[in-house]
């Protein structure tokens, strides 16, 4: 490439990126956004539940589970939005579970389960206005349970994902609130604090 081709090359890729610096400036509409949110009923509290009712079968009643108490799905989120319609990003979700394992009225230990996900994601903002806003988000990626009992420590990884089909969030420019339907690790439902910016 001679020196000609080179400065050719520099002042078109100077010229645009000042296009791109002016259209991001004149955007009505934020291109980065962080969330926080607390949920109801996550995958992860769906197969506790199977699993104790596996356990509880295969011992014929031996083992139950009491004092069963779960802590989230608490989670974080990020979206970069190239466009107004269009958000990409991720998802990390944290959730706890702490029950009794008892034979009859003897307790046997203390089950504590922990369960850190992160999911690569997508959201899809079909109304958008400086106070208001419906979407819908998608999420796929891992959870790993980090399993306590007995004295003795196990870790699991497995699949997961989050499927928002109805989201809702209201407030300024910059600070939301909103709230979800759907299904996944963040839970059939959940509501949040979201930021702009």
């Amino acid at each position: 490439m001679t020196d000609n081709m080179r400065k050719k090359l520099l002042m078109v890729l100077v010229a645009l990126m000042s296009v791109g610096g002016v259209q991001a400036q004149s955007d009505d509409f934020c291109h980065h956004e962080v969330a926080v949110s607390y949920g109801a009923a996550s995958n992860s509290q769906w197969i506790n539940a199977f699993e104790h009712i596996t356990t509880v079968l295969v011992t014929a009643g031996g083992v139950k589970y009491e004092n069963e108490k779960f802590t989230g799905p608490f989670s974080v989120e990020y979206f970069y939005h190239p466009s107004s319609m269009i958000g990409v990003g991720g998802i990390f979700v944290y959730g706890k579970n702490s029950q009794d394992v008892m034979s009859g009225s003897t307790k046997l230990d203390e089950l504590t389960q922990a369960y850190y996900t992160l999911m690569p994601a997508v959201k899809l903002d079909w109304v958008h206005s400086r106070s208001f806003g419906v979407y819908s988000k998608f999420g796929v990626g891992a959870t790993i349970r980090s399993e306590k009992y007995d004295d003795e420590s196990d870790n699991a990884l497995h699949f997961n994902w989050q499927a928002s089909l109805l989201g809702l969030e209201v407030g300024s420019r910059q600070i939301r609130v909103f709230g979800e339907l759907g299904v996944g690790e963040q839970g059939i439902i959940l509501g949040g604090l979201r930021y702009k910016f």
